[in-house]
C-alpha cells in the first residue's frame, strides 16, 4: 500500500538539499568517476558512422535537388515558360 508523504517533510528535504554548500573538489571527483564509466566507440565505428552520415547527407541533398527541379519545371510549365 502506498504511503502518503507529508508535504512539510518534502519541503524540509528540499530545503536541506539546497542548504548544503557546493564543494568543487567533490564535484570534480564525481565528474572523474562518471567520466570513467563512459564506453567510447572504437575508431572503426566512428569512421564507419561518419561515412554513413556523409553519404546520407549527399543522398538527401540529391533528392531535394531533384524535387526542386521537378517543381521548378511544373511552375514554369504553368507560367508558359519552358526551361
Amino acid at each position: 500500500m502506498a504511503t502518503i508523504v507529508n508535504e512539510k517533510e518534502v519541503i524540509e528535504e528540499k530545503a536541506e538539499a539546497v542548504s548544503q554548500s557546493f564543494n568543487p573538489i567533490e564535484f570534480l571527483k564525481e565528474v572523474k568517476t562518471e567520466f570513467l564509466k563512459i564506453t567510447w566507440p572504437s575508431r572503426e565505428q566512428v569512421t564507419r558512422e561518419f561515412i554513413s552520415v556523409i553519404l546520407l547527407v549527399f543522398v538527401i541533398t540529391g533528392i531535394i535537388f531533384l524535387l526542386d527541379k521537378i517543381f521548378e519545371a511544373i511552375v514554369n510549365f504553368f507560367n508558359g515558360r519552358l526551361f
